[in-house]
């Protein structure tokens, strides 16, 4: 038996961390194929984390996130033109691509890893191209994201009817991370009367040696009352909120720092950037880029914020500092109300609403007893709900359903 799993990625993070702990604690015994773009940014740490349990195939065909690139010495209006051709007739082509390398896999089931819904062009593709290859038992298709609705434009939302249309047939069902992301199939009628389940991601505690990292670091002092936030630089993450916060937030609690870190386009980070330039307490928020060892950043942290804004469909990183007993404050969007138990392990807070933002920071930097309890309660809730094992098993028992 091999079973595969099929994923198309442009960042490093919350995909790459569930494709890792999915597979990392499969139950099953069988071979394990991942099929990865070639131009994933991750493809590396994936082939290596993965070794000995998963063999990585980078497919090179074209998809439309790496037109741009891959046409950078032409004409701009010849790119263009490629691309127009490209979202008209491009979606035949990926599904006989699909296919193809399904043919060549002989692989027996598969998993389609879907960032968002529509999300990859080849995510949806490859549940056609599954079914098309004669393989094995339909596949399901999982996403990761609030399902978007239908566009506004005409022409490009009958494409997306007539897509979903096919998706929809070929697909054993949709299985995501969480009620909330679940829900939004609704807004999507092509989608309605699919099968449906959600199983909790689940996240494997991560490796840290206390201290460590702010050690090498001069811009974190031991000191200060940290404040992380790990996300990637998009504005749905609650970055210029964050930051209007940091001003009353470091009047109250002077020593207190807020470190950003993630993944993100030049143009991303610029803005973030600017908007850290602009702050009153600049010099008490740092940015960096991805860390690939947030382990030691959380086993310092006094508490982790996502003060997301949309499109959050559970919160990868709010569950990974519960397994280090790090109280978290969430905002009320997608899944993270289904993940942190307000006034248990954490706060959720309204999206907009500032002051419950400085508030509960603020009382948890300036109370180590309520950091304590509220850590504890995380850790536990974490074992419960959260582990690694319990999620294989369950994506393990849905596929042998079919």
């Amino acid at each position: 038996m091999k079973t595969a799993f099929f994923t198309q990625n442009v960042k490093q993070g919350g995909l790459d961390t569930f494709i890792v702990n999915l597979i990392e604690h499969w139950p099953g015994d069988e071979e394990l194929i991942l099929f990865c773009n070639r131009s994933h940014p991750g493809l590396a740490a994936l082939r290596e984390r993965l070794a000995g349990r998963a063999t990585v195939v980078a497919y090179d065909f074209w998809i439309a996130q790496d037109i741009s690139a891959r046409l950078v010495q032409f004409p701009a209006f010849l790119c263009w033109l490629f691309r127009a051709a490209f979202w008209l007739f491009g979606f035949p082509y990926l599904v006989l691509k699909t296919g193809q390398l399904f043919r060549r896999s002989g692989t027996d089931r598969l998993m389609v890893i879907n960032g968002g819904y529509p999300g990859g062009d080849a995510c949806l593709a490859a549940t056609l191209g599954w079914l098309r290859s004669g393989r094995g038992p339909r596949a399901w298709h999982n996403f990761h994201n609030l399902v978007l609705p239908y566009s506004r434009q005409p022409f490009r939302r009958l494409k997306e009817q007539l897509v979903d249309y096919c998706v929809a047939r070929a697909a054993a069902g949709f299985v995501t991370v969480s009620r909330a992301c679940m829900a939004t199939l609704a807004s999507r009628s092509g989608l309605a009367a699919s099968r449906r389940a959600f199983i909790y991601n689940g996240v494997a505690p991560l490796g840290a040696k206390p201290g460590a990292a702010l050690a090498r670091e001069p811009a974190l002092p031991a000191t200060a009352s940290l404040i992380l936030m790990p996300a990637v630089y998009e504005p749905r993450k609650g970055h210029a909120f964050m930051i209007r916060a940091m001003d009353e937030i470091v009047r109250r609690v002077p020593r207190a720092m807020l470190l950003i870190c993630g993944d993100g386009s030049p143009a991303e980070i610029d803005t973030v950037r600017r908007l850290r330039e602009a702050s009153s307490v600049a010099d008490r928020i740092v940015l960096q880029r991805h860390r690939s060892d947030l382990g030691n950043l959380m086993s310092r942290a006094d508490v982790l914020v996502l003060p997301s804004q949309g499109q959050e469909s559970f919160g990868y990183t709010a569950v990974e500092a519960m397994a280090f007993a790090c109280p978290v404050v969430v905002t009320d969007v997608g899944g993270l109300p289904e993940v942190v138990d307000d006034g248990g392990c954490g706060y959720v807070i309204a999206r907009d609403d500032e002051y419950a933002l400085v508030e509960r920071i603020v009382s948890l930097l300036q109370d180590e007893g309520l950091r304590k309890r509220m850590g504890e309660a995380g850790m536990q809730r974490y074992r419960e709900m959260f582990s690694p094992s319990r999620m294989a098993e369950e994506y393990f028992r849905l596929l042998e359903k079919i």
